[in-house]
């Protein structure tokens, strides 16, 4: 083709985020651009190696569900004039087209691509932010219960801008989908939300409200065991509140097996609308139940469980453990 190492960074960024024709990001649809690649092209990452540019591109169009999977470029290509090289940087998350349906949880890709005399290119090297073994373990571990619940509230037109991108980045996972970039964007935003000090909107409160991020204490610490957050991969925490009055609910196995714990709920001083608002939830019951509350057993379990409420609003609300280590939770308003 003899292009310059600009205009091939430009068709391959076009190619990264929506594909060579617009059918989606090559990753995910396997709509590459074959006329930057030589046939013969390796294509290496920690998993395989292929040397083929045709059945690169084959292996691309089955490996992804294009529909429920994600992709989106990082920063700016760069390019090495004296190696002949363009490094790029991806994030890619999404379901595989197996019969059991695998989820991709996100991971960050640096592609660095070779790039001959001639102006093709003849490598694609991929290194992750995930160990080969983690991702061969997720391959072939099944989707049992599906996707995490998602929320479906539209932004109020007064929301902040940080809780708008929080928002966008946490809705429709679990605390433990985020690669490491993610996890510090999103310390970054919930930090900054905090430091705001928006009052506190009480009314706001009642609701269902899923668990979508954990963001550890000062030392590393997590939250109150006392209130059951299940750390299964495949489990969604949920917390319905009132006005006066809490449910914690813990998958245990899914929506098939989970545990209720539910209480009285108060404001330790209840004419202030500051934040932190520290709040007393008083349990005196709970319950072990297996499908949609068909079969339930009492459990013993009662106690004081404090948590201040950092940041409520509309669709997001953002609590601090005082219990346990001083872990912060994201949790999205769910209908």
């Amino acid at each position: 083709t003899n292009q310059t190492l600009s205009q091939l960074a430009q068709r391959l960024e076009r190619a990264l985020v929506n594909g060579d024709t617009g059918q989606g990001g090559y990753f995910l649809t396997g709509d590459l651009p074959t006329d930057i690649f030589r046939d013969d092209c390796v294509f290496i990452d920690p998993t395989n190696s292929v040397s083929s540019t045709s059945q690169y591109q084959t292996a691309l169009r089955v490996l992804f569900d294009p529909k429920e999977s994600s992709v989106r470029l990082l920063s700016s290509l760069s390019i090495s004039e004296e190696e002949r090289t363009i490094t790029a940087t991806i994030q890619s998350q999404g379901i595989l087209q197996l019969p059991w349906r695998p989820i991709v949880k996100a991971y960050e890709s640096t592609i660095v691509y070779k790039v001959d005399n001639n102006g093709l290119i003849y490598e694609q090297l991929q290194t992750w932010s995930k160990s080969a073994l983690e991702a061969l373990k997720e391959s072939f571990t099944p989707n049992v219960f599906g996707t995490a619940p998602k929320s479906t509230f539209e932004a109020e037109p007064n929301e902040p801008l940080q809780v708008t991108r929080l928002f966008d980045i946490v809705n429709g996972r679990r605390p433990t989908d985020y690669s490491p970039s993610e996890q510090l964007e999103i310390d970054s935003l919930v930090d900054s939300i905090v430091e705001q000090h928006y009052p506190w909107k009480r009314e706001l409160l009642p609701g269902k409200w899923v668990l979508v991020y954990l963001q550890p204490g000062p030392n590393g610490g997590g939250i109150d065991r006392r209130i059951p957050f299940p750390e299964f991969d495949f489990n969604d925490s949920y917390q319905v509140f009132g006005l006066d009055s809490v449910v914690n609910i813990g998958e245990v196995f899914g929506p098939n097996l989970r545990v209720e714990v539910g209480g009285d709920l108060t404001e330790a001083d209840t004419t202030s609308l500051q934040v932190p608002k520290r709040c007393i939830a008083n349990i005196f019951g709970g319950k072990l139940c297996a499908f949609e509350n068909s079969c339930c057993v009492s459990l013993p379990i009662s106690g004081e469980g404090l948590f201040d409420g950092v940041y409520l609003g509309e669709r997001l609300r953002i609590g601090q453990n005082v219990n346990g280590g001083g872990a912060r939770v994201v949790q999205l308003r769910l209908k």
